[in-house]
């Protein structure tokens, strides 16, 4: 069924009837400044009619002219009883006080017109303010009965718990792709290693040929192996590199992973239920919204609430904005690396846990070095530190 506005057509007809009356009050003439004089009646009939003497107020000067007395008036006013001697009458009237009409004769009933136009403007300003208060207060009415259960601030706040959900996701990729970055280049040079450069690993020729080739067979048969050492004592620019972005994750702690997952999991569900509260997030939207995104913005807005609740509980906007922080602190802050090798010393089994959660694969750790070995790795020797 199509909503009629029936309340809009009510408003619009009060502030018509309004206007109208406004426009007929504007038309009508003013009345003329007046002065209130004695009257004597020379003559009076029955309905009123009359002939009367009075002084001109500004000329100082008596005038005759026929008039109009109040018919109405006690008889004591009237001849012969207000003077028995003359057999005159009284009443009072008006003299123009301006204009060319000056001290002429002003009769209250030549405004006849004028006192309609002004009636009828008063009863259109009446019956107009009482349909615009009924068009107000019942649009009003009406609006919120159709806006029930609608709040902007929880879409507000749905929002900001977005934002901070989908940023620390984003944070924590960020510095994981960082270390991926890092370690790639030091997994190619493991795989293709010289093995007539026994210094790439410290040992003698057939050591080392013979522990790539264990290496090459086993990538063969599992995919990749390797084995990376990451000494403090000779650091170089590509091991640095993988530290400090290590570092990241390292001061982060084990919470930014799960923030992160949270997070990235958190922003998933929040999207759709706030792409349909959107008409929500303000009641003239809502109101301008078809039914059925009336409808579906209420169901989501009611589907945000208790989301919310249990997030606001846990503290999670603030967690994942420390997290964000966190994961902020980037290589900018330590460009030698030299404080970062300084705490990789201090809890290298950290360091090399982060390691493992972003390539995936077991790490074991020599003395002052990091080692990466495939889980499925079927030799045992191979997961002894190289010397």
């Amino acid at each position: 069924m199509r909503h009629v506005p029936v309340f809009r057509w009510v408003l619009s007809l009060g502030l018509v009837l309004i206007g109208c009356s406004l426009g007929l009050f504007l038309a009508t003439p003013d009345l003329p400044e007046l002065r209130q004089i004695d009257l004597t009646v020379l003559d009076e009939k029955p309905d009123g009619a009359c002939t009367v003497r009075w002084t001109d107020p500004f000329e100082h000067r008596e005038r005759e002219a026929p008039y109009l007395c109040e018919a109405e008036r006690d008889a004591i006013l009237k001849a012969p009883y207000f003077d028995t001697d003359s057999g005159f009458g009284w009443d009072t009237g008006f003299v123009v006080a301006e204009g060319s009409d000056k001290g002429e004769l002003y009769s209250l009933e030549e405004d006849s017109d004028a006192d309609a136009r002004i009636w009828l403007s008063d009863r259109l300003l009446v019956a107009g303010v009482f349909l615009t208060i009924v068009g107000v207060v019942g649009g009003n009415i009406r609006a919120l009965s159709r806006t029930r259960g609608a709040n902007p601030e929880v879409v507000r706040r749905a929002r900001r718990l977005s934002e901070a959900a989908g940023l620390v996701a984003q944070d924590h990729l960020r510095a994981v792709e960082a270390v991926r970055m890092a370690w790639a280049p030091l997994h190619r040079e493991l795989l293709d290693a010289d093995p007539a450069d026994p210094r790439r690993v410290g040992a003698g020729r057939g050591a080392v040929e013979e522990r790539v080739a264990v290496a090459r067979r086993i990538a063969g048969e599992v995919g990749e192996a390797v084995a990376v050492r990451l000494d403090a004592d000779r650091p170089e620019p590509r091991t640095t590199a993988l530290i400090v972005a290590l570092r990241v994750l390292v001061e982060a702690g084990p919470r930014a992973r799960n923030a992160a997952e949270e997070g990235g999991e958190l922003a998933a569900r929040l999207e759709p239920l706030l792409f349909d509260a959107a008409p929500a997030a303000g009641r003239r939207s809502l109101l301008g919204a078809g039914r059925s995104q009336r409808r579906r913005a209420l169901a989501a807005v009611a589907a945000l609430r208790p989301l919310l609740d249990k997030a606001e509980r846990e503290g999670r906007v603030q967690q994942f904005a420390q997290v964000s922080v966190d994961l902020l602190r980037g290589p900018g802050s330590d460009p030698t690396g030299l404080s970062a090798w300084v705490d990789f010393e201090s809890r290298s089994a950290e360091y090399y846990g982060r390691l493992a959660e972003v390539t995936g694969r077991s790490l074991s750790a020599g003395e002052g070095s990091l080692e990466l070995i495939p889980r499925a790795d079927p030799t045992s020797w191979f997961r002894e530190p190289i010397p």
